[in-house]
């Protein structure tokens, strides 16, 4: 077993102030990465529970850096450490848009990185439609999601490979 340090970053076309607000508002977490538990402040809980992985356990969490509209660190016990970090950057509709890096330190197997990798790349799959008004329907994520995820865990697989 070794550290898995992997980074994604995605430019989205809205504000900080909005991308922020889908990292920490429990109910936005909701819409596009699990059912949320968020306490919003330096110490507080980031507890996930996921409701398109059956058996997946709870990852709970605490919020170890925050930072308003620059970065979110936080350290949970199943997904290891997330950093998400926004930079303001030009373009989207208002002239402003946001590019968010997710970085995730996670202590597992190299056989399943190309998991960890198609799960983070269809979690901001569903964060860039929770934006544009279509958050998760999470009763329906098999037949909505999981093509893209299976295309994605297969690119990661055969790049690793």
């Amino acid at each position: 077993m070794g550290v898995l340090e992997l980074a994604f970053t995605r430019d989205l076309e809205f504000s900080p102030v909005i991308v922020w607000d889908a990292l920490l508002d429990s109910d936005l977490v909701s819409g596009w990465l699990a059912e949320a538990v968020i306490t919003p402040v330096a110490g507080g809980e980031y507890n996930l529970r996921w409701l398109n992985r059956v058996g997946q356990p709870e990852s709970l969490g605490r919020i170890t850096a925050l930072q308003a509209l620059d970065r979110l660190h936080v350290d949970t016990t199943t997904m290891g450490l997330l950093r998400f970090e926004l930079d303001e950057v030009p373009g989207g509709s208002r002239g402003t848009s946001t590019r968010l890096v997710v970085r995730v330190d996670l202590e597992i197997e190299p056989a399943f990185a190309p998991r960890v990798i198609a799960d983070w790349m269809t979690a901001l799959d569903q964060l860039d439609e929770l934006l544009h008004g279509h958050p998760v329907d999470w009763a329906n994520w098999e037949r909505d999601r999981h093509e893209a995820w299976t295309e994605y865990l297969d690119a990661a697989a055969n790049s690793a490979g």
